[in-house]
């Protein structure tokens, strides 16, 4: 009975406290909008490029972060493939606007490398344990098909 109260009120806590950061998430979204916007209208696109190029991936990120915590509501879990793709995406973003450091370029290009070579691993593995979980189950079925007369109904 006190563990059941226990992750009642974990869930409850979990609950409120991805609202809120939805919340926050969502007004920080409409706040960079409102920034790139003004950006638009009242700067010289030509000087300023990198400012507004960083103001809208930036907007992008926090709109991926929103979308994240609306699958956590949906599906009641943030699956760990939607945090390698954000990752990968936010460092493909990062080096389009900032590219003019060649290390950091190398280092970025092997962050994404990396990610992509974990993502690959990560959904080889599920696949793995998915099959070795219904194994026992298309032995069973192949069994019940090759000797027919050995099954019981």
């Amino acid at each position: 009975m006190n563990r059941k109260f226990i992750e009642k009120g974990y869930g409850i806590v979990l609950d409120v406290a991805m609202l809120i950061l939805g919340i926050a998430m969502v007004g920080f979204f409409f706040k960079d909008l409102w920034n790139l916007g003004m950006m638009v209208l009242h700067t010289d696109l030509e000087v300023d490029f990198y400012a507004v190029t960083e103001t809208i991936l930036e907007t992008f990120l926090f709109f991926e972060f929103v979308v994240l915590t609306k699958e956590y509501f949906v599906q009641d879990r943030i699956s760990l493939q939607n945090f390698m793709y954000i990752g990968i995406t936010a460092l493909l973003r990062n080096l389009l606007v900032y590219h003019a450091d060649t290390i950091g370029v190398l280092i970025q290009a092997a962050a994404i490398a990396l990610l992509i070579v974990v993502l690959i691993a990560y959904r080889w593995s599920r696949r793995h344990l998915a099959d070795l979980a219904h194994e026992e189950e298309r032995k069973e079925v192949e069994f019940a098909e090759n000797h027919p007369d050995q099954v019981e109904d």
